[in-house]
């Protein structure tokens, strides 16, 4: 494989290019729209220099899939042409993320509601509403994006039904072990996406809690990983201290950066904002620009990849239009929102549910789990109705706005990486008590913040807290009961 040119990385240092993706992204606008979504969406609103972008993102990817794949491909696929499988394998990372919206995650749970109204906006696009709703939206829009490109693809010598397998993990899992084991380089448990991210997200915010990883893991990784059939990546025990590190600095980052309760309550504002505009112009009540950009976002987000729509749907474009929302102009500049965190960290969290803790934790993600915008909703509507109730005493009373809940998700399960020992492969948090105890860490975290607004804090004071306390290892259960109940 022979490289071009060289772009410097402040994460990795020189990333190399071939040819071939040297004139692919000089050539493909909709590649380069990535340098204008931010990686981090509304982070940067708490760590402000969390502004890096997904183009870089992306570059690191099919860096790091690079040399995870020279690594690992001539161990498992000795009667294959190398060379043509590494090429497909760094343009599947370079284009895993080419689907992603503005603000990348942040309205990603409202994409299935956007779809379904640009319908009746008479956006003009067709695509089956189905598809995001059983998959992440980016990931479907970026396979419709990537048909979208065959033809530039087979101008260079690319496969694109290769591209897409690697891409699609459920397809790839029947289309022979090597095409699985590629996915599972730009896509797994422990891969080159989240390799990136969390170097790249430890570099740009300068959150390194207690642990890291840095190159010298990286390499130890790399160089001693392995596939079993049956099994997946499976590391010599050599790299087992550098595993455990990955798994600590992983949960390390999520909760103080991702899972950060400010971090939380902008994108859970951002949402809000955006689903109320969607059925202002759904209903008629609210015409004009804002709604004219929904179609335009629609239409991307069913894989229309026209070059003046490209240049719509990214961050930048987006503020043009919704800085004319009052509510999103305040969330930029950063005004009070006009909520407060009832919980912001793990003591406080612990000190108001105590024993009851992971038994709400483990409801809450089973909850979530089924819908996340229905189950919400439902969880909402039913805690200030129970709130109310026992409020209602004190004449203190909730409005339907006066209670925000969000989720936070993450899972702390590092059960497809495998240590080798002489019995066969193991699994690592079997083997590592680090491990185990992350796994214990998160059971006591929080795994949903609640944040009331201002107003209805200084009138009802601290009885909310207190009856939220008292009311919602009985609410859970009917919630779980109402959400996870299946559609006729």
């Amino acid at each position: 494989m022979q490289f071009i040119k060289q772009i410097r990385d402040p994460v990795h240092g020189w990333i190399r290019l071939t040819k071939d993706e040297v004139e692919l992204l000089d050539s493909l606008p909709v590649i380069q729209r990535l340098r204008y979504i931010k990686q981090l969406g509304m982070v940067y609103l708490v760590y402000p220099s969390a502004v890096y972008s997904r183009f870089d993102h992306s570059l690191g990817v099919m860096h790091l899939a690079y040399h995870i794949g020279k690594e690992l491909l001539p161990k498992v696929a000795v009667s294959e042409d190398l060379d043509y499988l590494l090429k497909h394998l760094r343009l599947a990372a370079l284009l895993h993320d080419i689907g992603h919206y503005p603000f990348s995650h942040t309205f990603e749970g409202v994409i299935g509601e956007l779809v379904s109204a640009s319908k009746d906006l008479g956006c003009g696009n067709s695509v089956d509403i189905s598809l995001f709703e059983r998959e992440k939206p980016h990931e479907v829009t970026g396979r419709l994006i990537v048909e979208r490109i065959s033809s530039d693809l087979r101008e260079r010598g690319y496969d694109p039904s290769l591209i897409k397998s690697i891409l699609d993990k459920e397809y790839s899992s029947k289309d022979g072990e090597i095409v699985k084991i590629l996915s599972g380089i730009v896509s797994g448990t422990l891969d080159a996406d989240r390799l990136d991210y969390i170097m790249r997200d430890l570099y740009f915010t300068g959150a390194a809690v207690g642990t890291s990883i840095g190159h010298i893991d990286l390499e130890r990784m790399i160089s001693n990983i392995d596939y079993v059939k049956g099994y997946g990546l499976v590391f010599d025990e050599k790299a087992r201290v550098h595993l455990e590190g990955y798994v600590i600095t992983r949960y390390n980052i999520y909760r103080h950066v991702y899972l950060h309760h400010k971090t939380i309550l902008f994108t859970e504002v951002a949402r809000s904002i955006l689903r109320e505009n969607i059925q202002k112009c759904r209903e008629g009540s609210l015409k004009g620009v804002i709604c004219e950009y929904l179609c335009d976002l629609a239409r991307f987000v069913s894989g229309d990849i026209s070059e003046d729509l490209l240049w719509r749907t990214t961050d930048d474009f987006f503020v043009s239009v919704f800085i004319n929302d009052t509510k999103f102009k305040d969330l930029l500049s950063r005004r009070k929102l006009g909520y407060i965190s009832l919980w912001k960290r793990d003591k406080d969290y612990l000190e108001i549910f105590k024993d009851d803790v992971k038994l709400i934790n483990r409801t809450i993600d089973e909850i979530y789990s089924s819908s996340e915008i229905e189950a919400q909703q439902i969880m909402k509507t039913v805690l200030i109705e129970e709130l109310n109730r026992m409020l209602e005493k004190t004449g203190c009373k909730l409005a339907d706005g006066d209670l925000e809940i969000a989720h936070a998700a993450f899972d702390p399960k590092a059960d497809d990486i495998y240590i080798a020992t002489q019995e066969g492969p193991i699994r690592l948090e079997q083997l590592s008590p680090l491990v185990q105890a992350v796994k214990e860490a998160w059971d006591r975290s929080p795994h949903f913040f609640a944040y009331l607004r201002e107003e209805a804090a200084r009138s009802c004071g601290n009885r909310v807290v207190a009856y939220i306390k008292r009311i919602l290892p009985a609410v859970l259960p009917y919630v779980a009961k109402v959400s996870l109940i299946a559609p006729e």
